[in-house]
């Protein structure tokens, strides 16, 4: 691989983003020899860190009400602090033996999480070049495409479950992405998939949302879930864990 991946995992709430993200990090980290870097970017629910079991000293938040306090304080000159906001961020990262992450965190005050999305769109255009994989595991909806936070991601993973309503979440969120975005490459997953869905193929293409694979409902990640356990330490054999496998294959060679 010669050039940084950014892969933005993005859908509706409940389509299990985090899930997929973290599965897609398990194999990464275990069969590839991909320098990786995982972003929890869900500012109000980041489950990221404890899904992988890798949980960050510092967020991003964290970071930007210092950079405040710094400036308010004027114990810097402000050329300065813009200076030492890279090494800040590189602190702030947390790394295991396979992969490392950054997390937003979440805002201290209520309101927009513009000032936050700000931040972590300097992140995924700058840091992020030291990685060969980011895998971002966006917050639910449009916001973070609209923002543009994600304008230069190179692909944009839709997660969806097998609802109508969750496909047309995915078209939406596909517009949004031509419009606000420079993506290379988007696909839709369907994840807690079960029966038969050809009906609910057919409208894919109506939608014109391509297909880039299946994620079979999954009796294991169900049992993780009730019982707390990370994801990170799913079993080979889960059979949600070998579709991902499946779709790696083709990511890797966009």
């Amino acid at each position: 691989m010669n050039s940084p991946k950014s892969i933005a995992i993005v859908g509706k709430g409940g389509t299990g983003k985090t899930a997929i993200t973290t599965l897609l990090a398990k194999i990464l980290s275990e069969e590839y020899d991909f320098k990786l870097l995982l972003i929890d970017a869900d500012p109000t629910h980041p489950h990221l860190s404890t899904m992988v079991e890798l949980i960050p000293k510092k967020s991003l938040e964290d970071i930007r009400l210092e950079i405040i306090k710094e400036s308010m304080q004027q114990a810097k000159e402000f050329v300065e602090i813009a200076e030492n906001i890279d090494f800040k961020l590189y602190n702030a990262i947390e790394e295991s033996k396979g992969f490392s992450l950054l997390s937003i965190g979440n805002p201290v005050s209520e309101g927009c999480f513009c000032p936050a999305n700000s931040l972590l769109r300097n992140v995924i255009e700058s840091i992020s070049k030291d990685f060969e994989i980011v895998l971002i595991d966006c917050e639910a909806g449009l916001e973070q495409i609209n923002r543009k936070v994600l304008r230069n991601v190179d692909t944009i993973l839709i997660i969806s479950d097998i609802s109508v309503r969750s496909l047309e979440t995915a078209q939406s969120i596909k517009k949004m992405a031509q419009k606000f975005t420079h993506y290379k490459k988007l696909g839709v997953i369907l994840n807690k998939v079960r029966g038969n869905i050809d009906k609910l193929l057919i409208h894919m293409k109506e939608l014109d949302l391509p297909l880039l694979g299946k994620v079979p409902e999954d009796r294991l990640i169900m049992e993780f879930d009730l019982q707390g356990k990370p994801l990170i330490h799913l079993t080979d054999d889960s059979k949600a864990l070998r579709s991902i496998r499946n779709i790696i294959q083709k990511l890797i060679k966009i």
